[in-house]
């Protein structure tokens, strides 16, 4: 049976008093989540849902133009790729209807970037554009847990992979090359860095499409193809866990310049993954794990993550993105080996992030007082943080829950989802704050499930979008009454005038 219920941004909200406002609500009841250890404040689902709705609140404009976090082309834009990816990641871990708006205002801003920035083929970067592809597969992982799917997430990832493609050449043996544009001294570079994203968007989206030639032997090789290359050309050695950064081609020389970069561990080791699940070879498990042994040896300070530049409390930047997709890499490979060792490291990273926070920020460094929060860098960081986040809810789930003590989220929330409450005596909006499209308005409505007295004004005059959750339908009824529109299908934002004229109610089925 149908009930009227109180209608939300798109997501349901049960239960609001005006003393307790939601969003405080979701974080308290996550923060009960944590039973065992962990409590309260060092909760690892509050901790990381407080860092994703920090994360989507400096989108800007709510578009996707500019790479979500910045209103200048292209100034974070590798960058915006790595949190579009945190966020799939962190909507992966939690399993539970706390992150639903998150998740539809994040799905909307994928695509919309998508559309806005070829496919996310933007840049002269080979990773550039990787960075993207690998976290929309990620987030359609998400959406198919849900029930759901899109085709434009699968699209864009497929394109990057073949201009990707393209960028592999026979010199030194194959390879994939990092940039393709003008400036000369670029263009003898063939990086780890874009091979191992090239060769898990490969892998990845062989679990969707389970196209053989994205593994092996296609036109230009498959993601197996690429690693086979990366260890013989020297930038992977699987006995020793050692990287290379670049093999330079100037002159057919093949040199091997440059160490190893945390980023490249926290990829190859998904991308091990990946291999393993399409293969079901463990030998990649095997090599996953000796070259993430040898990145711990390099990069913790007491099991602690660090990169060089934080001995001189310089980093930013570039390095900041760095050390945030290792967090990321080192939460996947816990997740498949429930290895303690990685535990240890993400633990008492973990620990000294929470240590080091300073009001809603949190540190740039785990290991020093670099807490110089300016510009992109505290947005960069950010992702970085929501992956360790992530990863600690992994371990948590492996080592301190009991069948007894097992957390369900959507329990633990009590119907209760976020949203920020604009006109006072109204309990829910649709398309408020993060996630609303790009000059589209909100509108509020009241507790009986109707939209507020429209005055005779048409439904356009009032709003302007709407987003529907997953697993559920709205109900449009015409003028006074008089009949109804079809329901509007889940799980899409709808924008326009194909259902906007002359209704003035709104029934939600939950």
């Amino acid at each position: 049976m149908w009930k009227k219920i109180i209608f939300i941004l798109a997501l349901f909200i049960l239960s609001v008093t005006a003393f307790d406002p939601p969003v405080e609500n979701v974080i308290k009841a996550l923060r009960s989540i944590c039973t065992e250890k962990f409590l309260d404040d060092q909760c690892p689902y509050a901790i990381a849902y407080d860092i994703a709705t920090q994360l989507t609140s400096q989108w800007y404009d709510h578009d996707g133009r500019y790479g979500l976090w910045s209103n200048i082309l292209a100034k974070i834009w590798w960058q915006s790729g790595v949190g579009l990816w945190a966020l799939a990641e962190f909507f992966n871990t939690m399993e539970g209807r706390a992150t639903d708006k998150l998740y539809l205002a994040t799905r909307w801003a994928a695509i919309e970037t998508a559309k806005n920035r070829n496919n996310y083929v933007f840049t002269e970067y080979t990773d550039d554009q990787a960075w993207w592809a690998n976290g929309a597969l990620r987030l359609e992982q998400y959406i198919r847990s849900t029930g759901d799917a899109t085709v434009e997430l699968l699209k864009a990832a497929q394109i990057v992979i073949n201009d990707n493609l393209k960028h592999e050449t026979e010199t030194c043996g194959g390879g994939i090359y990092w940039y393709h544009g003008f400036l000369r001294p670029f263009r003898t570079a063939k990086t780890t860095i874009s091979n191992v994203l090239t060769m898990f968007t490969m892998a990845t989206m062989f679990s969707f499409t389970h196209d053989a030639t994205l593994l092996h032997g296609g036109i230009h090789g498959g993601a197996i193809d690429i690693y086979n290359w990366l260890l013989t050309s020297g930038l992977l050695n699987a006995q020793t866990g050692d990287q290379k950064d670049t093999l330079d081609t100037a002159h057919d020389n093949c040199t091997l310049v440059g160490g190893s970069l945390t980023y490249e561990y926290g990829v190859l080791v998904q991308a091990l993954i990946a291999l393993e699940n399409a293969t079901g070879h463990a030998q990649y498990i095997s090599d996953a794990m000796i070259f993430i042994q040898n990145a711990i040896k390099k990069f913790t300070q007491n099991n602690i993550i660090y990169e060089k530049c934080d001995q001189t409390n310089t980093c930013q930047g570039d390095q900041l993105a760095f050390r945030g997709v290792f967090y990321q890499g080192l939460g996947r490979l816990y997740e498949r080996t429930k290895d303690d060792r990685i535990a240890n490291v993400i633990e008492a990273s973990y620990l000294a992030m929470l240590s080091r926070k300073i009001g809603n920020h949190y540190p740039l460094s785990l290991i020093n007082d670099n807490n110089n929060f300016t510009g992109y860098d505290q947005i960069i960081v950010t992702f970085g943080d929501l992956n360790l986040a992530s990863a600690m809810i992994k371990v948590y789930k492996n080592k301190y829950v009991t069948s007894e003590s097992k957390p369900n989220i959507d329990l633990a929330i009590h119907g209760l989802l976020p949203f920020d409450t604009t006109q006072q005596g109204l309990t829910g909006c649709v398309c408020v704050d993060d996630g609303c499209p790009r000059e589209h308005e909100a509108q509020c409505f009241n507790n009986s499930g109707h939209k507020e007295p429209t005055n005779r004004d048409n439904w356009k005059s009032k709003i302007s979008a709407i987003l529907v959750a997953p697993g559920h339908q709205m109900m449009l009824f015409k003028s006074k009454g008089a009949g109804r529109s079809d329901w509007l299908q889940n799980s899409l934002w709808y924008v326009g005038d194909d259902f906007n004229k002359n209704i003035d109610a709104i029934d939600i089925d939950y």
